[in-house]
């Protein structure tokens, strides 16, 4: 029990490393169902990788897109129980974000201007006691790029008004830790080294990501993603996580300065 325990907590990492680089399930038969197939009168543009290529470097280098508001959840089902998260907030890079969230029935804020970070619990704002892990609800997509290369062009649909054109890639957790660059998952990698019992159970995982990129202006306007993890003994850890990206530019976006949190600081 003890072991198999163990082996829970390491795949239970894993999935909560995959939600903070931006990254998902459904109920029922633990299976996806068939990806649709591309559209026969859709335009053959750019490739999959180079879409998302073009919407990561404009993401980080258009003042256009320097700011946006943005909602989503997560959602992690562990045999029969589920815990549902959910966040709304906006991002002015660099200067800072803010993010009303709901995480297991609990209400939080988190804000960040500049090098001062600060949390809301039960009513309540402090100064965040640790620094926090860097935040960006964009960041990890470049660990995607070499595995857009399989991915298929699904049918056209707005997000938020904007038109999206959806790509969507499958594969398992194991492809994905192997080719992943990012420093959320080297304590991972670290831990996992040499786990033979855990390279089984990522190598019969199941990934599946779906971004949908603005047909217009090449920006991400939201990514889905569901994660199907066996259990050691039966069952299976799924997590889907679903994020949507609006209004960048939006003129009325803007952060409250940092004396008006500071005045209602317990510490």
């Amino acid at each position: 029990m003890r072991k198999c325990s163990k082996r829970g907590l390491l795949v239970a990492a894993l999935l909560l490393t995959s939600l903070l680089t931006g990254c998902t399930y459904e109920s029922g038969e633990k299976q996806f169902a068939a990806t649709a197939p591309q559209q026969p009168d859709a335009p053959q543009t750019e490739s999959a990788t180079e879409w998302l290529k073009t919407a990561i470097e404009k993401g980080n280098s258009d003042p256009d897109a320097q700011k946006f508001w943005y909602k989503g959840f997560v959602k992690n089902y562990i045999l029969s129980r589920t815990t549902t998260s959910m966040f709304e907030g906006a991002v002015i890079r660099p200067d800072g974000y803010n993010v009303d969230a709901r995480i297991a029935r609990q209400p939080y804020q988190y804000y960040r201007i500049n090098d001062k970070h600060y949390v809301k619990v039960d009513e309540n704002w402090m100064t965040a006691a640790e620094k926090p892990l860097p935040f960006d609800v964009l960041a990890g997509f470049d660990d995607l790029l070499p595995i857009m290369q399989n991915a298929v062009q699904l049918k056209d649909e707005p997000i938020y008004g904007e038109p999206s054109i959806p790509f969507q890639v499958k594969f398992t957790a194991g492809d994905w830790l192997q080719q992943s660059q990012s420093p959320l998952f080297a304590d991972l990698k670290e831990q996992l080294a040499g786990r033979a019992d855990i390279d089984e159970i990522l190598k019969n995982s199941t990934v599946k990501i779906t971004v949908w990129i603005g047909r217009n202006d090449h920006l991400l306007h939201q990514y889905e993603t569901w994660i199907i993890l066996p259990l050691p003994g039966g069952g299976t850890m799924d997590q889907q996580v679903l994020f949507s990206f609006y209004k960048y530019n939006d003129p009325g976006l803007q952060i409250k300065p940092p004396e008006e949190v500071e005045k209602y600081l317990l510490y």
